[in-house]
């Protein structure tokens, strides 16, 4: 038997002002995927031929070109136009591509692969829970399930069973689909963490499925993204049956899942403390225990904003004189990252800081000393190698350490930090651009807040102009 696998995964914010384009997808073809996606031994122990196809995968930001789009999937598809004799494809999809003049980038994937291979290839989806899915997804992808865990650390694990799923549905000779049920309702991920209470029980009842019950092999919420301002754009309940004949089975099981998640609608809320910009700066230098964590939920790159926003290098400029070291890491400001590097190393100067391209990235001028320049290696998975993300500089404007960057990225990573020589232990407050904590923030911090900022990937989901999206669909309407 014959398996092609690879990887072609965007997270698209319609709110984002720009698109996202070829260059900045990180991408690998041939047996260079391989470290990339962990599931090659399962295929090899199935006595099953893997067939490389691409690795393309960007970060979160605007809709993806079409151009772009078309580039990359196209690649994929020549793999299997070359592989008539194909009998199963895995791959890892998002769910959440919006792709210009498309629409949802996995479903034109997957309704272009079964043109080309046909009703007999059995198609299998790793995904992300952030996913929109389309009402009719399942009638061309067999098997889908998302990460079980927000912030995402069962990356793995979920590529693992989607894989080994496919095996079992390759060795029985099964062609069966899974049953998935669209929920109205949607938040954004800061709201949705799988550490507490509605989520946290809502994914114990999905591992406990998997785990126990021999009728069903994959078990998914996807709990979407908000930011996708598109008909899907609502979570999903995904349940992949362990046979044809437990398909019935599924369907009412399915219907149950559905029922009792959209029943804990009015629970869904921040994991922990969230306050407005303001009250964040006060409450994280005068009343919680040091280092205090501060994510910037307003400009998460990793949700696909600018990345450029200072609004809290704003407020924390207000006390700029006190003797508290903060540290402020990932401001997008490519004219001012060019020109620190014109400086040497403990030279004080006058710096703009901010793209000027709204109101969360109106510039601010400080005086600033040039600290150094470096580059910023972070990872997909654990188990794939850091690579450069981005280059930064940092500067110092009084007790304010800033990092400074070429490109929008988050800084979630210890190996962020590492890179420019940083210790978050080291300062009183470190504010990095992310949504919720991240369980390597966890890790250098000791009181944690996230700061419910505007931009793109603002949480207050009702202030922006959908246009698209199904109605009615709770919160944005009282259903």
């Amino acid at each position: 038997m014959k398996v092609i696998i690879g990887a072609f995964a965007h997270e698209s914010n319609d709110f984002c002002p720009n698109l996202t384009t070829k260059d900045m997808f990180e991408f690998y073809e041939g047996e260079d995927i391989f470290p990339q996606l962990p599931v090659s031994d399962i295929f090899r122990d199935a006595d099953i031929e893997i067939i490389p196809s691409i690795f393309a995968v960007a970060q979160s930001y605007g809709p993806v070109e079409e151009e772009t789009f078309r580039y990359y999937e196209n690649k994929i598809l020549d793999v299997a136009r070359a592989t008539p004799d194909v009998d199963g494809i895995w791959m890892f999809c998002h769910g959440a591509m919006n792709v210009e003049n498309i629409g949802s980038g996995e479903y034109q994937l997957a309704v272009d692969l079964r043109e080309v291979v046909g009703d007999s290839c059995v198609i299998s989806f790793g995904m992300d829970l952030h996913g929109n899915i389309e009402e009719d997804f399942s009638d061309y992808v067999n098997i889908f399930r998302c990460y079980h865990t927000a912030p995402h650390t069962d990356q793995v694990d979920t590529y693992r069973r989607t894989a080994k799923a496919l095996v079992h549905y390759l060795e029985q000779g099964y062609k069966t689909k899974c049953e998935m049920r669209k929920i109205p309702m949607i938040f954004p991920g800061e709201m949705a963490a799988t550490t507490v209470d509605p989520f946290k029980g809502i994914i114990a009842r999905m591992k406990e499925i998997e785990n126990s019950d021999p009728k069903v092999m994959c078990a998914s919420t996807f709990i979407g993204f908000a930011w996708t301002d598109a008909p899907r754009t609502s979570s999903t309940v995904v349940v992949v049956p362990s046979a044809p004949e437990y398909l019935q089975y599924c369907s009412a099981l399915a219907d149950d899942l559905a029922d009792d998640i959209f029943l804990k609608r009015r629970e869904f809320d921040f994991e922990m403390l969230a306050l407005p910009p303001e009250e964040t700066v006060k409450t994280s230098l005068f009343e919680l225990t040091p280092p205090v964590c501060v994510t910037d939920m307003g400009d998460n790159p990793t949700a696909g904003t600018t990345g450029g926003s200072n609004v809290l290098l704003r407020n924390y400029l207000k006390y700029s004189d006190i003797n508290k070291k903060i540290l402020i890491v990932g401001i997008l400001d490519q004219d001012a990252f060019a020109k620190s590097l014109d400086h040497e190393v403990g030279d004080t100067f006058q710096l703009s800081i901010g793209m000027d391209i709204d109101e969360v990235t109106k510039p601010i001028e400080v005086t600033a000393t040039y600290r150094g320049h470096h580059n910023i290696y972070g990872y997909n998975i654990e188990t794939s190698p850091p690579i450069k993300r981005c280059e930064g500089v940092t500067v110092s404007i009084g007790n304010i350490d800033v990092v400074i960057t070429d490109k929008a990225y988050a800084f979630t990573q210890e190996i962020n930090f590492k890179s420019c020589k940083l210790d978050p232990r080291d300062y009183d407050v470190f504010v990095t651009k992310f949504g919720y904590i991240f369980p390597e923030l966890k890790k250098m911090g000791n009181s944690f807040i996230m700061s419910n900022t505007p931009g793109e990937s603002y949480q207050m989901i009702k202030s922006f102009d959908y246009k698209k999206i199904k109605r009615p669909i709770y919160p944005l309407d009282d259903i």
